[in-house]
């Protein structure tokens, strides 16, 4: 079988547009021979680096190798019958080079790098800057923050322009009678700030440098006023901690620790854009079991029944059931049936516990935000 003169047409790489060529096999010289229509040689191509690829529906030769990168396309489907039988090599693929192994190197250890950033680097260095950090510095960035979420959360419906904090003269007093009870003699490195926010989210949070913030819909859905005293505790341990400025660093990755380490005092918008991040970013699992253990010797210490901080827990199991075996292990807090039991655990059998609040005040905190 023989390729006779046969049209196609040409792309040299040098020059624009397709020109029609004439295409016939040079057998005894191994070569495939491009000719213009008045038979002058354009290029001969050798047949053993001669290959094929498809481009849409239409099939492509081309020259392995060719640096010009000039291509051929045969108008006839039996030419490429032909060319086959001639060229074994048609199909084949060159093997990967030095430079391509190398840009699969450099593209596997970045993507390495990136993993270690992610999962070490980062979260090192944000548990180590959270320590160094002046508290004053630690406010300022929790106020950027705190804002930050207050506009993500109610800007829909904050066309008056009015804070979204909750008070009333009867509601402040009973919210900072329990905190002073819960803290007790308990020195915190910041000024304080607790505040009920009116929003029905049943949640609580604490923020870098001293915040935390009740939802009007924890103060709603909890059975008594020691239930909340038991989710303050807790969460005056991630503050003590500082967990919330290492939750912060790291939702804001390596951009926001340059930030700080270069000197910003809030680290900007770079800390302001990372709210959304920490709203819905979690402690790890290590930092929230030190939390409920600061929180039970917290409440312990102020007489405060640990009973209702434990069916506050199997409420909460209720709306949101427990992960079991080895998916209890991938959530970013101890499942709720086993911190409700070690709260019990730590009742103590013949200790007198008093209320945090009496009935009157309960219902006034209840009522802080109208």
């Amino acid at each position: 079988m023989a390729l006779q003169s046969s049209l196609a047409s040409f792309v040299d790489g040098k020059t624009a547009g397709k020109r029609d060529v004439y295409i016939e096999v040079a057998a005894t010289a191994g070569v495939l021979q491009i000719c213009k229509a008045q038979g002058d040689v354009l290029a001969e191509w050798p047949l053993k680096q001669l290959r094929r690829m498809q481009d849409g529906s239409r099939t492509v030769l081309y020259l392995d190798g060719d640096p010009d990168e000039a291509r051929l396309y045969p108008f006839n489907l039996h030419d490429e019958t032909v060319l086959a039988t001639l060229t074994p090599d048609l199909d084949k693929r060159r093997p990967i080079g030095p430079l391509v192994r190398k840009v699969i190197g450099w593209s596997v250890a970045a993507a390495a790098a990136l993993v270690v950033m992610l999962f070490v680097i980062i979260p090192s260095l944000s548990d180590q800057l959270a320590t160094v950090i002046p508290t004053e510095r630690e406010e300022r960035i929790g106020n950027v923050v705190s804002s930050q979420i207050e506009r993500a959360m109610v800007w829909q419906d904050d066309s008056t322009g009015e804070s979204w904090q909750c008070s009333s003269a009867a509601g402040d007093a009973a919210l900072a009678q329990m905190v002073t009870r819960v803290l007790g003699p308990l020195d915190v490195p910041y000024t304080l700030n607790v505040q009920v926010v009116d929003h029905p989210l049943i949640n609580a949070f604490a923020l870098p440098g001293g915040q935390v913030i009740l939802f009007r819909g924890l103060l709603e859905a909890a059975q008594s006023a020691d239930a909340v005293a038991g989710v303050l505790a807790h969460e005056l341990g991630h503050v003590i901690n500082r967990d919330p400025m290492r939750l912060t660093l790291r939702a804001t990755g390596s951009a926001g620790l340059l930030s700080l380490i270069l000197g910003d005092a809030t680290g900007g918008l770079i800390i302001a854009g990372a709210a959304d991040q920490v709203m819905n970013a979690t402690h790890t699992r290590k930092a929230e079991a030190q939390a409920d253990e600061f929180a039970l010797k917290l409440l312990d210490e102020a007489e405060i029944s640990l009973l209702a901080f434990a069916s506050f827990f199997e409420t909460l199991k209720e709306d949101s059931p427990d992960m079991t075996g080895a998916l209890e292990w991938l959530s970013s807090h101890p499942a709720m049936s086993l911190r409700a039991q070690n709260a019990r655990d730590n009742v103590q059998q013949g200790k007198i516990y008093r209320p945090v609040l009496n009935a009157q005040a309960w219902r006034d905190l209840q009522a802080i935000c109208g």
